[in-house]
């Protein structure tokens, strides 16, 4: 079978599967080409920043490993323009340096109809001089609809690397003045590289998280000292939740706390160079975007995630059966309580004898004002009032409650019933041995 290829991604791998498992030949990979935008911060009115424009450009990653149930027979590499154009914007990259996480996502992302989002920015580094033939470049690479998320440091090498022809005077690109390969594109190297593997969280109040973050570095890469940071934004307002400094092998990793029940595992950090935040205890003021930030050297990139806190309501409803008295309404209330976030949805439903549709009911229906507790979640009611005449015995009513935290509405149900035989009399006499007493009370004082 054979995937039509998306104007937005186009995978240089046919989506076909055999029955029989091969082992691709060393040495042998998948080309993915992605269709990016070159972003570039340009100047606003007055002179000052702010701005940005963006211009077409392509990023080739060359060799991506290639899962063992794919046949080498249905993957063809890349086939750069017969006629280079300076104008083009193409960055080849090799990633066979560097391990690329879940890159079989990437591999069949057009067979499963998902998009993938490309920007590529010029990037500075600290402590680098500007080169005129060398430059770095920072892209984010992310599958759309969950999946993997890259960020990746990009620095372009010399035209004589691995075989490529030197050329005396190479053919310039026009808008970045960088040199060209012959084939027209800006031969690059992954030199670093931060990812996550989940960029959205849902949790319990109470509960516990885990958000995804890890690097890459060459495997020719010196040892050097490592940063970590994480930081919560919501609001409007931003807080370090957590921070790490390793030095080197000598000397363990120094972490700072910020956020009781934060941690990450150091031995993982320095040995797999996984950086997975993990978060216990959770409550409402813990829900935002973290944003994980990696500094190795002389390059920094993070990743950025949302963390969901929910927490499910309780319901419950005032009665268990309605037996209207005489013509008179009754009010019956649905409790909603200590739920997370505030987006709560409480409907009635009537559904007759006989009937085969519940029948939604809005009159006679109001809300209670929000109740907040010191853990965040809320509480809310809503109350019907039942009239006689509009509710037949027999009918069903039903409290429906939907929220974030359900894959499906709650619904809790009573019956109105016929009035009891006596049930006059009964009430009568009540009221007669009521009235009795507090006349007899009267006397004696």
């Amino acid at each position: 079978m054979l995937c039509c290829q998306q104007l937005f991604f186009q995978v240089a791998v046919l989506c076909h599967y055999v029955l029989h498992v091969l082992s691709p030949c060393p040495g042998s990979g998948a080309d993915v080409v992605l269709s990016c935008s070159l972003v570039e911060e340009g100047m606003g009115a007055g002179g000052f920043g702010g701005l940005f424009s963006r211009t077409p450009a392509t990023l080739v990653l060359r060799e991506l490993p290639v899962v063992e149930e794919m046949s080498t027979e249905t993957i063809t590499p890349y086939n750069a323009p017969t006629n280079p154009d300076p104008n083009d914007i193409i960055f080849e990259t090799k990633v066979a340096s560097i391990d690329i996480p879940e890159s079989e996502l990437l591999l069949h992302a057009d067979c499963n109809e998902q998009e993938v989002t490309c920007e590529i920015s010029p990037y500075f580094p600290q402590g680098t001089e500007e080169d005129s033939y060398q430059a770095y470049f920072i892209g984010s690479v992310q599958l759309e609809g969950g999946g993997i998320s890259l960020t990746l440091v990009l620095r372009t090498l010399p035209l004589g690397h691995e075989g490529h022809e030197s050329v005396t005077s190479p053919l310039m690109q026009k808008k970045l003045g960088l040199p060209l390969s012959q084939s027209g594109t800006l031969l690059t190297e992954v030199a670093f590289l931060v990812f996550s593997r989940t960029l959205s969280v849902m949790a319990p109040i109470g509960g516990e998280a885990l958000l995804d973050c890890g690097f890459k570095l060459p495997g020719h890469t010196p040892e050097q000292e490592i940063g970590l940071e994480w930081r919560l934004q919501h609001k409007g307002h931003g807080r370090r939740i957590l921070e790490m400094k390793a030095l080197g092998s000598d000397e363990g990793p120094t972490v700072t706390i910020e956020r009781d029940g934060s941690s990450v595992e150091p031995a993982l950090a320095l040995g797999e160079r996984n950086v997975s935040l993990s978060l216990i205890n959770l409550n409402a003021s813990d829900e935002g975007t973290y944003i994980c930030t990696v500094m190795s050297g002389l390059f920094q990139a993070q990743q950025v995630m949302q963390l969901h806190v929910v927490q499910p309501p309780r319901v419950s409803l005032s009665v268990d059966e309605v037996v209207p008295h005489d013509d008179l309404p009754q009010r019956v209330s649905c409790h909603c309580e200590r739920y997370y976030p505030l987006d709560v949805q409480v409907e009635w439903l009537s559904l007759p004898p006989g009937a085969s549709e519940p029948i939604p009911l809005s009159k006679d229906v109001s809300l209670s004002s929000h109740r907040q507790y010191s853990d965040g979640t809320l509480s809310l009611s809503s109350y019907l009032t039942l009239w006689p005449s509009d509710q037949p015995p027999g009918t069903t009513i039903t409290c429906q409650v939907s929220h974030h935290s359900l894959a499906t509405p709650l619904s809790l149900s009573f019956v109105v019933s016929a009035p009891k035989p006596g049930q006059p009399y009964l009430m009568i006499a009540v009221l007669l041995g009521a009235t009795l007493l507090f006349v007899f009370q009267m006397l004696r004082s």
